[in-house]
């Protein structure tokens, strides 16, 4: 499996979406869930990105190397810009990042799994018929 890191559009188009879909993650392990929205934007936004230069890091042996000093910085740097995303934009932005971000053995253990699975049920209220099908 081969895995490289997403640009900062790509995370801005995650955190927006789940903006707009309201939806609640953690940002820490041992706490609860909050609602994302534009004032811890850059804090999901990071914690995102930051597991998806992980993965990238630890596929490629990269641990150490300047190219991992870079992705790193890039991090830190991220700011947030919000974007309109369609349902189905955000879908297909999260099964991208989750390929990309799931190469440690702890992948669904991580924030950013926890966040995608979120995501994932918010986005499923989205498919036409959804609400008026029978429960």
């Amino acid at each position: 499996m081969s895995a490289f890191v997403v640009v900062q559009e790509h995370i801005d188009e995650l955190v927006s979406a789940a903006i707009d879909l309201e939806i609640r993650a953690r940002l820490v392990t041992d706490r609860g869930y909050r609602q994302v929205n534009h004032e811890n934007a850059n804090d999901f936004g990071r914690m995102l990105w930051a597991e998806n230069i992980r993965s990238v890091i630890h596929r490629y042996r990269l641990s150490g190397t300047e190219e991992a000093a870079e992705y790193e910085a890039a991090v830190g740097a991220n700011r947030f810009t919000w974007r309109p995303v369609p349902p189905g934009r955000a879908a297909k932005r999260l099964a991208c990042f989750e390929y990309q971000a799931c190469e440690c053995e702890d992948w669904e253990e991580s924030l950013a799994y926890d966040f995608g699975s979120q995501m994932a049920r918010a986005l499923i209220t989205k498919l036409p018929g959804y609400a008026e099908a029978p429960w």
